[in-house]
């Protein structure tokens, strides 16, 4: 009985986070001076901090938050 209740209680938690992985769309891109090569990136979020734009850009930043100076040039503004 309690390997019964053990199994149903670990499906409802796999099931609870099924929903978690969302694919999230780009926002905008941008160009960015990569190794001295431009490389085209893929933003998927624009903040500010401390009055600093930072954009949440995929490869090859690995979809981390980084200053918008990293950029060349983007189709954020528009």
């Amino acid at each position: 009985m309690k390997n019964i209740l053990m199994v149903l209680a670990i499906a409802l938690m796999v099931s609870g986070c099924a929903g978690m992985l969302e694919k999230q769309e780009p926002v905008c891109a941008g160009v960015a001076l990569v190794a001295g090569q431009e490389t085209n990136v893929q933003i998927y979020g624009v903040r500010k901090v401390a009055s600093q734009t930072q954009y949440k850009a995929g490869d090859p930043f690995g979809w981390r938050w980084v200053s918008k100076t990293n950029f060349i040039s983007t189709t954020c503004d528009k």
